[in-house]
């Protein structure tokens, strides 16, 4: 971040002062960088557009194509927070994948490496919106960026997550998946409501007995291996899902 942010004041000592003039150029040359150089254009979007949003915004949907511009876009949710999350209802609508892929990254309320945006943690709702045009999205990219963005604010906001989840469960292939990533949390935690949406009896652990756990050695060994036996007696009508090696 600190090198994106040097190479940043150094644009700005040989662009036009004027960002308009500035943000013309980046859209011209923006196919032509890649990995750092390409972080570097939207975050001069940034930190040199914040008084200029219109011209930002048009600028940031082509850049976004080109790197990402979750980062970038977060600064103007803060200052511009209506007229920015009402861009990225718009963005949610667009022919082009990375650019609807923004709608949703760029509104993570708990983006990592990203500043967390404060009032969609308190209320997450226009972020929900923004999820709902999303959701049967054909882009795993997509996909992937919205699933994200319902663990975070599963951390906040769990009845709101789950209460999404059953609404979608259960349409479509990738809707389910989606949905299983967005709760991964949820599931860490063993949030009852949704053990039960995803099929999982809540009172199955009471009727599975004489577990028996025997490690191979008493003695682990950091970057080696160690086996473990285990025993589970459960009813013969019960299935039952050995999380420890992944079998039924």
């Amino acid at each position: 971040m600190e090198r994106r942010d040097v190479i940043t004041t150094q644009m700005h000592a040989q662009l036009p002062a004027s960002f308009s003039q500035a943000a013309a150029i980046l859209r011209q040359v923006g196919p032509n960088f890649i990995g750092l150089a390409a972080v570097c254009l939207p975050n001069y979007v940034a930190v040199y557009g914040l008084d200029h949003w219109q011209v930002a915004m048009t600028t940031l949907a082509v850049l976004t194509k080109y790197s990402s511009a979750e980062f970038a876009i977060r600064p103007f949710l803060k200052r511009y927070p209506i007229a920015t999350a009402q861009q990225m209802q718009a963005w949610a609508q667009s022919a082009d994948a990375d650019v609807r892929r923004l709608a949703s990254e760029g509104m993570r309320p708990r983006l990592p490496w990203g500043t967390r945006l404060p009032q969609y943690m308190a209320d997450p709702t226009p972020v929900l919106a923004v999820l709902h045009q999303l959701f049967f999205d054909k882009s795993d990219y997509v996909q992937k960026s919205v699933a994200n963005n319902l663990n975070d604010i599963s951390k906040d906001h769990p009845e709101m997550v789950i209460a999404f989840a059953q609404q979608y469960w259960g349409q479509t292939k990738s809707g389910d998946w989606i949905l299983r990533r967005g709760l991964r949390t949820l599931f860490k935690h063993g949030n009852p409501d949704m053990l039960a949406l995803l099929g999982y009896d809540i009172t199955a652990a009471e009727k599975v007995t004489d577990v028996t756990l025997q490690p191979e050695s008493d003695v682990a060994v950091i970057g080696g291996l160690t086996t473990v036996t285990y025993t589970v007696r459960a009813p013969e009508t019960m299935p039952v899902y050995l999380g420890l090696n992944g079998s039924s």
